[in-house]
């Protein structure tokens, strides 16, 4: 982890000086291929700090960014952030003598990105959390769930929103700002991600495991695993993941995440995934922690609409009610692949081939495919369209 840690911090400021100079980048590819292949090559170097497990938490926003705000001014997604860090770091202090544990901020204080990556970089972490509370927009419908964000530098338009709000703290940094502003070449993009593949393999290795613990220990509803160019992310030099643990727009989940009980079911998940992780590099097992899932009250197509930028994947705890009432409205699932405020032709490539149907509502336009009677029809028709859309998810409307 130190000679990566190292290697990759070199190159990055290497690669971002010859690119200020505008020095030729392509040149420079075929040498840092020759050289990266023959140091990856090499056999991995032990951790450091005498075998320690080194986990830097990050408790996302905090001081004057309180994050995403909820129904009341109180209720900050700054303090859901550290609430459930903390418990997580009591978790691992209790629990795993191995970890050298290290929060980038343990109080409500404004850390800037750029240093939460440096704390985490200059400890040469093994793993890097990122704790955050998602939200939409005051005029978006409601949504439901968690999603684990490993890094890309390719901005994808369904995760957008997340990327705006996640790097909005940098307009707070004034000229602390400038070491942000790196518009790289496509040319030091392929190096970046070179340098980086290592660690990204493995963030995408951890992210399943937290999101896994999320959904099945905490019982929250299942956004996916995915990929954003998140500032916090890009900075640092091991594997890192952003979380986000629902939404603080939504009331149930505000709710959750505000009670003591909600967010030690989400720190027992996390910290569960810590200690898999732990283990599956290390060989050393810690006691995990069990939680009682709590329940999650599936929206319905009148509460859970969410923008093109935020698309989510279906939850893998939804209702399994398979039948329908005899007399009175009638309750039928369809599978939603697109949203937004475009009005959109029937053939438009976005739906990749599928007759989808769209629905209106207050200027805003969604698109379902395929109808089902059984929520486990539902799931079927939702498989049949991952390769697709992978983000695909299940709603319902009342008939």
């Amino acid at each position: 982890m130190v000679f990566f840690s190292s290697f990759h911090m070199f190159f990055y400021w290497f690669f971002v000086t010859l690119q200020r100079f505008q020095i030729d980048m392509r040149r420079l590819l075929h040498i840092y291929i020759y050289i990266g292949a023959l140091l990856f090559c090499m056999p991995a170097i032990a951790m450091t700090d005498g075998g320690q497990f080194v986990v830097v938490l990050d408790a996302g926003h905090g001081g004057k960014d309180p994050g995403a705000i909820g129904s009341k001014s109180t209720n900050r997604e700054k303090d859901i952030n550290l609430g459930i860090t903390l418990e997580v770091g009591r978790l691992l202090k209790a629990n795993c003598p191995d970890v050298k544990l290290i929060y980038t901020r343990s109080t409500d204080v404004f850390i800037e990105l750029g240093r939460r990556a440096e704390i985490a970089n200059k400890a040469k972490a093994d793993l890097f959390v990122s704790i955050h509370t998602n939200a939409l927009p005051q005029n978006a419908r409601k949504a439901t769930g968690v999603q684990s964000y490993t890094l890309t530098l390719r901005t994808a338009s369904t995760n957008l929103a997340v990327e705006k709000r996640e790097n909005s703290v940098i307009a707070l940094e004034g000229s602390a700002a400038k070491k942000y502003n790196y518009n790289p070449s496509p040319e030091s993009n392929i190096m970046f991600e070179l340098m980086q593949d290592h660690d990204m393999k493995e963030s995408v290795n951890f992210a399943k495991m937290v999101q896994n613990e999320m959904v099945h220990t905490a019982g929250r509803t299942d956004m996916g695993v995915l990929q954003a160019n998140l500032a916090v992310l890009r900075l640092t030099y091991m594997p890192s993941v952003l979380l986000e643990v629902g939404y603080i727009s939504t009331p149930s989940e505000e709710q959750f995440l505000m009670s003591t009980s909600g967010r030690q079911t989400m720190a027992k998940s996390i910290y569960n995934a810590i200690v898999k992780y732990k283990a599956q590099k290390t060989g050393k097992e810690s006691e995990l922690e069990k939680a009682t899932p709590a329940p999650v009250t599936e929206p319905t197509t009148e509460e859970a609409e969410t923008t093109s930028e935020t698309t989510a994947t279906s939850s893998s705890t939804a209702p399994t009610n398979n039948s329908n009432p005899v007399g009175g409205k009638k309750t039928v699932y369809k599978v939603q692949v697109l949203a937004g405020s475009a009005k959109l032709k029937s053939n438009d490539k976005q739906f990749k081939g599928l007759q989808c149907e769209m629905h209106e509502k207050n200027g805003r336009y969604t698109y379902t495919y395929g109808s089902a009677t059984t929520m486990d029809e539902a799931k079927k028709l939702r498989q049949s369209i991952l390769d697709k859309f992978p983000q695909a998810f299940i709603v319902t409307f009342e008939e």
